[in-house]
């Protein structure tokens, strides 16, 4: 589902690619039939408005799994979830909310009772930070923090969900995880500069509203897991940071009227995109015990956020239909017990994807 959108063109191919046949389901009639017919006889157009509940279970039941590429994922709640249950097959998604989140994982139940598997989470961050947390605990006796980081060059292509999406991170307050228990933090604060492997150099970062300090403490014991987020040009975080001053009433209407506006004019405020390499990164450190010595684990990947994003879901959705992930309930990457991560890790590697890891 919005399988004309960046990331999901960028799955559909892959799962194409893979050998699977798949429906691109979208309200977009002209883009979708023009996609399928790039992507050839294994893709076929369904035209869809999500929002007909009777409509997407009657779609959904036809299939063995659905990946939900609809966002931003706050402003649909459980409404797709929900759909999915009743059409009896299994999910998938890369939900960035934190509090969709939540609401997903409330479904825990529903979803075991039906035996379906829903793996949420599934993208970059969260998703492949998710991933590296979990190689990372592995390694160690004892995990006191993870801190996950990340920040997407704003020459990325853009759309509403994106910009809909950092505006609900990026300003209020975020959930965070310290000393051990679950506090609320006013987003884009705590600045720190953070070191990216080359060609990216130190990047800004702040405190910003993603899953994986909601999800991480459950699946792994650890005293703190709290995430940075960042966008360059840094002057980004500073309008933003404004604009939250400004906007005292942040009803969905008004934000999406806000978003709206500065989609247009948003190629004016990125910076010379073409004097600079388009890159964006995810990062996450986990830090502990082993052998009773203190160790930093590094863990990294580099690229386009589409691919990393997009990856990820296509490989988890696989090796659900694959039965290669057969667990029934509702997970985040690192809560799916029999996620394989050296088979994930080789399925990335297969498409170019490689997680870097050092110790500091």
């Amino acid at each position: 589902m919005g399988a004309c959108g960046e990331i999901g063109r960028y799955i559909a191919f892959d799962l194409v690619k893979s050998g699977f046949n798949v429906t691109l389901a979208d309200i977009r009639e002209f883009e979708g039939k023009k996609l399928a017919e790039r992507l050839g006889s294994k893709a076929i157009f369904q035209k869809l408005d999500v929002m007909d509940f009777e409509k997407l279970v009657e779609v959904l039941k036809d299939h063995k799994l659905v990946i939900n590429n609809i966002g931003p994922y706050y402003m649909f709640g459980d409404w797709i979830p929900r759909a999915t249950i009743q059409a009896g097959i299994n999910y998938v998604d890369i939900c960035d909310d934190h509090d969709a989140t939540r609401i997903f994982l409330k479904l825990n139940k529903s979803v075991e009772r039906e035996n379906l598997t829903f793996l949420i989470n599934s993208g970059a961050s969260a998703g492949l930070t998710n991933i590296m947390a979990k190689i990372g605990a592995n390694q160690l006796d004892k995990v006191d923090s993870i801190r996950v980081f990340w920040f997407e060059d704003t020459g990325e292509t853009i759309g509403f969900g994106q910009l809909a999406h950092w505006a609900h991170i990026a300003m209020g307050k975020v959930p965070q995880f310290i000393n051990g228990e679950w506090v609320n933090i006013k987003a884009l604060t705590d600045r720190e500069v953070v070191k990216f492997p080359d060609p990216l150099g130190s990047v800004p970062l702040y405190f910003v509203g993603h899953p994986e300090p909601v999800t991480l403490p459950i699946y792994i014991e650890t005293s703190e897991a709290i995430c940075k987020g960042g966008i360059l040009p840094e002057s980004d975080i500073l309008l933003t940071k404004i604009l939250d001053k400004l906007i005292i009433f942040k009803h969905e209407k008004i934000m999406k009227l806000v978003c709206k506006f500065f989609l247009k004019i948003f190629p004016l405020i990125t910076g010379k995109v073409e004097e600079r390499e388009i890159i964006s990164s995810f990062r996450t450190d986990v830090i502990g015990l082993k052998n009773q010595k203190n160790v930093h684990l590094s863990y990294t990947v580099i690229g386009q956020v589409a691919k990393l994003t997009s990856v990820p879901a296509s490989i988890s959705a696989q090796m659900i239909v694959n039965k290669e992930i057969s667990s029934y309930g509702v997970f985040p990457p690192e809560g799916c017990p029999d996620l394989n991560l050296e088979l994930f890790q080789k399925q990335l590697k297969k498409r170019n994807i490689i997680i870097s890891e050092k110790s500091i």
